[in-house]
């Protein structure tokens, strides 16, 4: 079995080696739930979306269920409510947008492979012209508080996640524009996981799912 995430805290991150998080939290939960045993790999989003699509009982987290990937994966959950936001740091008076159409006016900074992100460009008609694209929400934000991107998509939990451990307060951003509370995070697992195994982790979720683990775990991560 083979378990990725990327980084993103509060979900999931490594701190002095270790992989923790909210969601990891769950996901070592369920492992020990159903006796199973792997190690969790952080990886920049595209490679491990790149591994859930393409190696079998590979599990990935936390995923974004939207219909286009609605086929692609074997889907367990969800396991946290999604916020994305358009944000600014609120210090930028020269940054106004009134509607949608206004931010094709600034260079908007995105994580490449992620739902967020590829949601942006269908929605509003981004062209290339006007992303910045990282590879990791990290290297986003840095990019952002520097000043070389005007914009980033973010969800909410991480962006003021992230701005307290780069030493800055999360006061400091605004949200010009809310994207999507419409999608939850799941867990994903490749299509051809073997049905046993697939059915041990779905059980070994459900006892986690009733046990009140994730109402404690959002307490303790997301305050």
């Amino acid at each position: 079995m083979t378990i990725v995430t990327e980084h993103l805290p509060p979900l999931s991150y490594e701190e002095h080696g270790v992989v923790t998080g909210y969601s990891t939290e769950i996901v070592n939960a369920i492992l020990s739930n159903a006796n199973l045993q792997a190690p969790i790999q952080v990886l920049p989003w595209a490679r491990a979306y790149q591994l859930a699509q393409t190696q079998a009982n590979t599990l990935i987290f936390s995923m974004t269920r939207t219909k286009e990937r609605e086929q692609e994966f074997v889907w367990i959950g969800p396991v946290s409510p999604r916020q994305i936001h358009l944000y600014k740091l609120k210090n930028r008076k020269d940054i106004q947008i009134r509607n949608p159409g206004d931010m094709r006016a600034y260079k908007i900074g995105l994580v490449r492979e992620m739902a967020s992100s590829k949601e942006l460009i269908r929605n509003y008609a981004i062209e290339d012209k006007h992303i910045d694209y990282a590879p990791t929400v990290d290297s986003n934000m840095k990019k952002f508080l520097l000043g070389r991107v005007d914009l980033i998509v973010s969800q909410d939990w991480s962006a003021a996640y992230l701005m307290k451990t780069l030493g800055r307060h999360p006061d400091e951003l605004e949200s010009v524009l809310l994207l999507d509370n419409k999608h939850q995070y799941y867990l994903a697992m490749q299509k051809d996981t073997d049905p046993a195994l697939l059915q041990r982790i779905r059980q070994s979720f459900e006892k986690v799912q009733q046990s009140g683990l994730m109402e404690r775990l959002r307490i303790k991560y997301m305050r």
